[in-house]
């Protein structure tokens, strides 16, 4: 849905996405700044960066625009730590009793989007925030996360440590969960894109 929505994607040639260590689900370490260890195991992915054309590595730039997974419900907007997060709840997850949820984080969320707001699939919610000016000094991008809510829970005043609450939320992998074309290099993340002296390197 990112390639389809988004033209620079598809001008440069989208292939897959590049998720470098401290991207990708449950990552203990920074993929930014001293590549120190994280807080938290990551509860998401990271969109960020990309191989499109002869293997050129690209950003997924600021101000991309977002789509939701699929047909859902606003349930919160708050501020995270590099932008707005949106909540999204979806249906049933198969046959549990538990319905799934999508957070979309570090974004500029479109005027629209408040809570309570019904959307259809692929509807865009929000873009990439800018994220160059933020303390960290890290690359825009989408923090993606995907988990099973309790029935339990409310949406009141949501904050982002409740989703790390395995009574509140039940975490999934969002690359075993959304079909979608990606690499995991073993290397870490290109320090030209660290210190942003380029817009894009070769392996």
């Amino acid at each position: 849905m990112l390639s389809n929505i988004n033209d620079p994607l598809r001008q440069n040639g989208f292939k897959r996405w590049l998720f470098f260590p401290g991207m990708a689900f449950g990552a203990t370490q920074k993929w930014w700044g001293d590549f120190g260890t994280r807080d938290f195991p990551h509860e998401g992915v990271d969109f960020c960066l990309y191989e499109g054309t002869d293997a050129c590595v690209f950003e997924f730039a600021v101000n991309s625009a977002i789509p939701v997974v699929e047909d859902g419900v606003v349930r919160a907007v708050f501020r995270d730590y590099l932008g707005q997060a949106i909540v999204v709840e979806h249906g049933q997850w198969f046959d549990s009793n538990k319905k799934l949820l999508s957070i979309y984080a570090h974004t500029d969320p479109s005027p629209h989007i408040q809570s309570g707001v019904r959307l259809r699939k692929e509807e865009v919610i929000a873009t990439t925030a800018d994220t160059r000016s933020a303390k960290a000094k890290i690359l825009s991008h989408l923090h993606f996360t995907l988990g099973l809510v309790s029935p339990n829970l409310s949406y009141d005043d949501f904050y982002w440590n409740l989703f790390r609450d395995p009574e509140n939320v039940t975490l999934l992998d969002p690359l075993e969960v959304v079909p979608l074309p990606y690499h995991q290099p073993r290397a870490k993340i290109p320090e030209r894109f660290i210190n942003k002296s380029e817009s894009l390197v070769r392996f």
